[in-house]
């Protein structure tokens, strides 16, 4: 049978405008709410644009989206979890080969590591990926080899997007929810305590916002930082963040502000939110070894949030770290370290202390203790032979959210005997 030269050129356009219509579909169908979670394929449905660092610093952009769907052909997952817990997978993400930023309209739609050969001894997959808020695995990786190699993006060594300011400190976000509004008519029920459900509220911010803001700190941060953030954000449909009102102003730090405000418009609020009176949870846990305040307690459990919360008052703290301040020489009870201003005053001898101090307060929001010193193997020194003992003298989420004797604006001071020194 044969076709005219008209038909033919009119069977080219609706082939044409039938595929067009498909990709228009696929990008209406991809419902863009910042914070929910998505697949691969969605978050590059969604981009308009796509950034690639790899161990050389910035090695690739395009804001092309052919080159976009050919990156998503390459990259197409065998298996995939959307909803991975990012927290499983925080010590690895200076491992990885490549970190790529994927945005649209200049707002980041998705975060993700490339991996290979993260597991040596998997028979199975080749490569890993990890994104903001899930994980994927590749058993072969020769279509996205293809891909990198075409464009001159070298997989060898570590990613340099994390060396870009090698001397700052070890900063850290603790994000804490006070207060939370619900819908006309809902109610939380007896069963369950405001303060528990607020840790579930905690894990639907720290998720999605959590990485976002520990990212913009590390740019904005230099000497002399001392700001937090209080925050009100307020929900709508689907869990959509519809207003994020911020209680606290600074000239100086009017950039970072403003970047803070937008990274809590990703605060999506689930259908239910995980409460954890254990943060992060144990990867094993018996109940005689807990502490008696929650040796009858869930330590965690799925709740209802979002057709039921209409708003929650976030509280941001910015702190830095410190490692391994150990006491050097003799101890005794002066050189005991002393926290005031959280039932009563405590004082332990410490060998070795690790702690977190708010920028803002000079407060602690975690303290631990460490006594003995482990003995370690010349050849392998950052493997004890024998571990020093360690416990928790104090942890602010703890102290609000179980015990819930400590309030948000109360300040627990720590004092450190002279003969500690940070290694």
């Amino acid at each position: 049978m044969k076709i005219g030269a008209s038909k033919f050129f009119l069977l080219i356009l609706a082939a044409f405008l039938l595929l067009s219509c498909d990709e228009e579909r696929l990008d209406e169908t991809v419902n863009f709410i910042p914070g929910k979670p998505l697949r691969l394929q969605e978050s590059l449905a969604l981009a308009d644009s796509m950034v690639i660092f790899n161990a050389q610093g910035l090695a690739y952009t395009t804001n092309e989206l052919k080159e976009i769907k050919r990156f998503a052909k390459a990259a197409a997952l065998d298996e995939e979890y959307p909803e991975y817990d990012r927290e499983l997978r925080n010590a690895w993400e200076e491992d990885a080969q490549l970190s790529i930023s994927l945005f649209r309209q200049g707002k980041l739609v998705d975060y993700f590591f490339y991996y290979d050969d993260l597991y040596p001894s998997d028979t199975v997959f080749d490569g890993d990926m990890f994104s903001l808020q899930g994980a994927g695995r590749w058993k072969k990786l020769d279509l996205i080899q293809a891909y990198f190699k075409e464009r001159k993006i070298s997989t060898e060594d570590e990613t340099a997007e994390f060396n870009t300011r090698p001397n700052l400190p070890v900063l850290k976000v603790d994000i804490y929810v006070d207060t939370f509004e619900l819908k006309e008519g809902k109610i939380l029920g007896d069963t369950m305590p405001p303060r528990e459900f607020e840790t579930g509220l905690i894990q639907s911010v720290k998720k999605p916002c959590g990485w976002r803001l520990e990212r913009v700190l590390k740019r904005y941060y230099k000497e002399g930082f001392n700001l937090s953030v209080d925050a009100t954000i307020t929900f709508g449909d689907s869990g959509r963040v519809t207003n994020v009102s911020m209680d606290t102003d600074h000239p100086e730090y009017k950039g970072f502000l403003e970047e803070v405000k937008s990274i809590l418009y990703y605060a999506w609020m689930p259908p239910t939110v995980q409460t954890r009176l254990m943060d992060p949870l144990p990867c094993m846990y018996f109940s005689d070894n807990l502490p008696p305040e929650l040796q009858s307690r869930n330590i965690w459990s799925y709740v209802a949030a979002q057709e039921i919360v209409k708003s929650e008052k976030v509280h941001l703290s910015f702190s830095r770290e410190y490692f391994r301040l150990e006491c050097k020489g003799e101890g005794s009870e002066k050189d005991s370290v002393e926290i005031a201003g959280y039932s009563g005053i405590i004082k332990e001898h410490c060998d070795e202390i690790r702690f977190t101090k708010d920028l803002a307060t000079g407060g602690i929001n975690y303290l631990e203790c460490i006594k003995g010193v482990a003995k370690r193997d010349p050849q392998f020194p950052k493997m004890p032979v024998k571990p020093a003992q360690s416990f928790e003298l104090f942890d602010r989420y703890h102290a609000m959210y179980v015990k819930e004797d400590l309030s948000l604006n109360q300040v627990v001071k720590l004092k450190i005997p002279p003969c500690f020194v940070e290694e």
